[in-house]
């Protein structure tokens, strides 16, 4: 039976052994990041799943370029899955980093406090949480009322379409919270390895609209053809 206890054992015996093996890696990022952006290579974010969830101090390799107004100016929910304005301070070698999702590798940590999962919804920024009841309140209920812990990769992480919206995100997350078990993480996690290796990662500020529903769509089918072999 695939209960809390059997995933939390999964999460942190993974987690063990991915950071061990990544170590490296973040060392190496953690050394050419400042480089870049001429700054901290590490950022904290705070983030819940729902502004009456448990906060987490979620830490990521920076990626952005000097000191830019995130959501502060953002007024409706379209800004919550796609930050096209913010491109121009993603320094090249940063977009691929963001596009291969390397650069929540740092989440590991995160993982073995026990404040996060390996496989589970996607948690948000406080700002983004703000807007969404504010603007979407239906979709926002829906959220607040999942059980399962946020997750660095998941069912919206990898199948979710941005350009359908808040809706397709609960939608992907309700059908997680539903269907979660042992199997499904595994393929979730075998699929994430799939997009880390090929740099397809969806992101909010790399992807244009256009270029995310061509290519979410061929994403999509070869993930689920390789689940089917």
């Amino acid at each position: 039976m695939y209960n809390i206890t059997t995933k939390k054992a999964l999460d942190i015996i993974a987690a063990l052994i991915l950071l061990f093996l990544s170590l490296p890696l973040i060392i190496i990022l953690l050394l050419i990041i400042p480089s870049i952006t001429g700054q901290f290579p590490v950022i904290i974010q705070e983030r819940k799943s729902s502004l009456s969830g448990r906060k987490i101090r979620m830490i990521k390799i920076r990626t952005i370029k000097g000191t830019v107004p995130m959501l502060e100016s953002v007024n409706s929910s379209g800004g919550i899955l796609f930050r096209h304005d913010l491109k121009k301070y993603v320094p090249p070698f940063c977009r691929w980093l963001r596009k291969s999702g390397l650069d929540e590798i740092t989440q590991l940590i995160n993982v073995l406090k026990g404040e996060m999962s390996l496989v589970g919804p996607r948690p948000l920024t406080i700002a983004d949480l703000e807007i969404m009841k504010k603007y979407e309140p239906e979709i926002y209920r829906r959220r607040e009322a999942l059980k399962s812990k946020p997750g660095i990769t998941g069912y919206w992480q990898i199948f979710g379409d941005r350009n359908k919206g808040l809706e397709n995100l609960v939608i992907l997350d309700e059908y997680y919270e539903k269907n979660k078990s042992l199997l499904l993480d595994l393929k979730l996690l075998l699929s994430t390895i799939v997009l880390v290796m090929t740099a397809k990662h969806s992101d909010s500020i790399i992807d244009s609209q256009i270029r995310n529903m061509k290519e979410s769509r061929e994403i999509v089918a070869g993930l689920k053809e390789l689940w089917s072999d």
